[in-house]
């Protein structure tokens, strides 16, 4: 915005002698003629700016109109570059970059180079790995919704994938853990709601304003962050995922379980998400109690199972011939079975065998079999 801009130019000139246009040009990504335009502005608003053509030349402010400025010491100044460096490219617009800006304004040009090595110090990213763009369009227009007051409409999908249309008074953008949220009044259900930015779709500003209510802002946060569902959950984790499972939990939930594995004390909602976040680790996460949250995870397993037990992945030729994808896991075992033993007697008693190819490239014979391992899940 113009006048973001313009409050920078002045912040620069405040502290420093003189700056050319060239530079204040760079500095904002705009062309000299726009800087010069700036320049008459601030200078209609009763700030004497002095320009000088040449070499050596550039604008500056009357030092008889500038004032002493020790408003932040050196601690100050680096960490208001820390901060803004660091959610720069995390939150999209000019707000961030204008403020930048005006911060380095407030630092002598021999101490720009000391300055910028400590802001540089501690980097900063929250953005997501292996994403481009990610949610700065859906961020920028909520930010844009939250600064001039107006509601928000969007089409939304829940955790049970139940999907409705939104009309909210946005209060608060937040970013908890690794995921996005808006948080604020809806109108649809009366009552103050959070949505978390990756299920929401066709977002659009509507440019009606509505009045401030009073934002329980905390409460909030304790019914979504704190759910009263979670129950205590003991694992058995490799000590290859003990990094990821310390990430999520701490450190001091675990207790070493001889030389490789670790028993985790954890917190989880018995529910599909909690489970299919469990299985994620396959073999390196065993979950030994509560008993519920071990059968909701059996019977996640079994469904994988059968999916890929559905596929010709596996499979016999006879199954794949006959086209035995059954879902259910013992009906495709029962039906394999009956094949094989058909095709068995059509072959007088002997049984079919299938040839495979081993590495070296020679083949061996060995008994068709539907499933090539019976692991117990």
């Amino acid at each position: 915005m113009k006048i973001d801009r313009l409050i920078a130019i002045i912040m620069i000139l405040l502290e420093r002698e003189k700056v050319s246009a060239k530079d204040l040009a760079q500095m904002f990504e705009v062309s000299t003629r726009t800087i010069y335009r700036d320049l008459e502005s601030i200078n209609q608003a009763g700030i004497p700016i002095l320009a000088t053509a040449g070499p050596g030349g550039g604008a500056e402010i009357l030092k008889t109109y500038k004032v002493e400025k020790r408003l932040f010491s050196t601690a100050d100044i680096t960490t208001l570059l820390l901060g803004l460096g660091s959610i720069q490219s995390n939150i999209p617009g000019d707000a961030i970059v204008n403020t930048l800006a005006k911060v380095k304004g407030m630092i002598p040009p021999d101490k720009q180079k000391e300055f910028q090595f400590r802001a540089n110090q501690i980097k900063i990213d929250i953005a997501p790995w292996l994403q481009a763009g990610g949610l700065s369009d859906t961020i920028e227009t909520i930010q844009t919704a939250l600064e001039h007051q107006f509601c928000l409409r969007f089409d939304y999908r829940d955790i049970r994938n139940q999907k409705s249309n939104r009309k909210i008074e946005p209060y608060r953008l937040l970013l908890k853990g690794e995921d996005w949220y808006i948080q604020g009044y809806c109108l649809i259900r009366n009552d103050f709601r959070t949505f978390k930015l990756l299920r929401m779709q066709n977002i659009g500003i509507l440019e009606q304003p509505f009045e401030i209510r009073d934002f329980p802002a905390e409460s909030l946060d304790t019914v979504v962050f704190n759910d009263k569902r979670l129950v205590a959950a003991k694992l058995r984790i490799h000590e290859e995922i003990r990094d990821m499972i310390i990430a999520r939990f701490g450190e001091a939930c675990l207790i070493p379980d001889g030389a490789k594995y670790y028993i985790a004390d954890i917190h989880l909602p018995i529910d599909d998400l909690a489970c299919r976040y469990l299985l994620a680790f396959g073999n390196k996460c065993v979950c030994l109690e509560p008993e519920a949250m071990r059968e909701e995870m059996r019977k996640l397993a079994e469904e994988i199972y059968c999916f890929y037990h559905s596929s010709t992945v596996g499979k016999c030729k006879l199954c794949v011939k006959a086209g035995n994808f059954a879902d259910n896991r013992q009906a495709a075992d029962a039906r394999c079975t009956a094949l094989r033993r058909r095709r068995s007697r059509s072959l007088g008693g002997r049984r079919p065998r299938l040839f495979v190819r081993r590495a070296s490239g020679k083949r061996f014979q060995r008994p068709v079999r539907c499933l090539q391992a019976d692991n117990n899940v």
